[in-house]
């Protein structure tokens, strides 16, 4: 063993992702778990340790044990945030016995810490899952209060009228792994933005037979002398084959941002994601490969039948004029904003400015524009990237001539 890997089972809070995405870059997932093992050994009451080998678990598709180990982290410590989001987006189906041991969990943080709004949101999240819509509802209200009255402390002072409730001003409706959570973050953080109680609802994809009751629980409600915009931030909508009908016909005002990047960076970014889920174990070769072979022979009509290729993650997921074409015939132009992806890393400020004009609210600046939602890993093999490049530089042509024909001001010289 390495004295760097020797001394940072030491120190847990120094034995952290680096260390695990080397071990997995080369091969080496099983002594990756080995070694937080190790670490859990030497620091038994550490949060962070049961966090850390409970994400590499889930990635080695363990995800019973990797619950068991976030759960754990949380008992230890019940405020600390990042054991809640894997638990938050860990796949489990809706009658798995997991899901009765969480629902006790964030019970009796609830009790621990009755401020705390990563607990309910979980809680509601779960309750969900079971069917319980109506407490979800209430404790979705609660998270959401919470943590509007902690960033906006004015608020705790005014009625909250939960008959006003409302819905989404505006949707960031895709793409996946284009930034989305970083621009989720930077627009609510605008004063006169609130956010949902969690960024990625999913309604009208994952969710609609919930009720649009459930899905309002998740916005601030109206509040008396107070002029406020809310949204979430769901970038599957832009490929789900329902959720354009579906989010029309209960917003037909809604406003719509997209952002895109690359394609070929897009699927690969999108591939290191579900990696890390636990849900993809095919290496990127071969993932590509059978989504090439699937594709092969596709018309652009056939492509439009977005049912087909709902399990075609990477590659379609990046056929962006499409997914466009379809909603642009169910909404106005007016109603979108598209972004580049490489000009929103670059230049932050500017990308924001554009927003906010779109929302008709006044100019915000940040004075830190924080990424959220990375990942570190390796680049694509240069083999599979050329042969993606290839395939997608008709459709990158076909989208340049979509957007200039529909005056979307969207230009991307520098992709393919």
């Amino acid at each position: 063993m390495s004295f760097a890997v020797s001394e940072a089972l030491g120190d847990d809070r120094t034995f952290t992702d680096t260390v695990r995405d080397s071990l997995k870059d080369e091969g080496k997932l099983q002594e990756s778990i080995a070694l937080y093992e190790q670490s859990i050994a030497q620091n038994p009451n550490s949060p962070s340790a049961y966090h850390n080998l409970g994400k590499a678990l889930q990635q080695n598709g363990q995800i019973a044990e990797a619950v068991a180990c976030h759960q754990k982290a949380i008992l230890l410590q019940p405020n600390f945030t990042a054991a809640y989001f894997p638990l938050l987006y860990a796949p489990l189906p809706k009658d798995s016995p997991l899901i009765d041991s969480l629902v006790a969990l964030y019970r009796e943080v609830i009790e621990i810490l009755p401020n705390f709004p990563l607990a309910y949101i979980n809680l509601a999240v779960a309750l969900s899952k079971q069917g319980k819509i109506q407490e979800s509802i209430g404790l979705f209200q609660t998270a959401v209060r919470l943590q509007t009255v902690a960033s906006r402390p004015q608020l705790s002072q005014v009625e909250w009228n939960w008959a006003s409730s409302r819905s989404a001003d505006f949707i960031i409706i895709g793409s996946p792994r284009c930034g989305t959570t970083s621009l989720y973050k930077y627009i609510t953080s605008h004063p006169q933005i609130l956010p949902a109680a969690n960024k990625e609802i999913c309604f009208f994809s994952e969710h609609f037979n919930k009720g649009i009751a459930w899905y309002r629980s998740h916005f601030p409600p109206s509040i008396d002398a107070h002029h406020f915009l809310t949204g979430e931030a769901t970038p599957t909508y832009l490929t789900h084959p329902l959720a354009a009908e579906r989010l029309h016909g209960c917003l037909p005002k809604v406003k719509l941002i997209v952002i895109l990047r690359n394609p070929v960076d897009r699927a690969f970014s999108h591939y290191q994601m579900l990696v890390r889920r636990g849900t993809e174990g095919r290496s990127f070769e071969k993932a590509i490969g059978s989504e090439l072979q699937l594709l092969d022979g596709a018309t652009e009509t056939s492509l439009e039948d977005r049912n087909h290729w709902k399990d075609c993650h990477y590659i379609y997921k990046s056929l962006y004029a499409c997914s466009l074409k379809q909603w642009m015939r169910i909404f106005p132009r007016e109603q979108f904003l598209i972004l580049q992806s490489e000009e929103f890393y670059a230049n932050p400020a500017a990308t924001l400015k554009q927003v906010f004009e779109f929302l008709d609210l006044p100019d915000f600046q940040l004075g830190n524009y924080q990424k959220y939602n990375g990942g570190d890993y390796q680049p694509a093999d240069d083999v599979v990237s050329q042969r993606l490049r290839e395939y997608f530089q008709p459709h990158d042509r076909k989208l340049d001539e979509y957007l200039n024909s529909v005056g979307a001001g969207f230009t991307h010289h520098t992709w393919l």
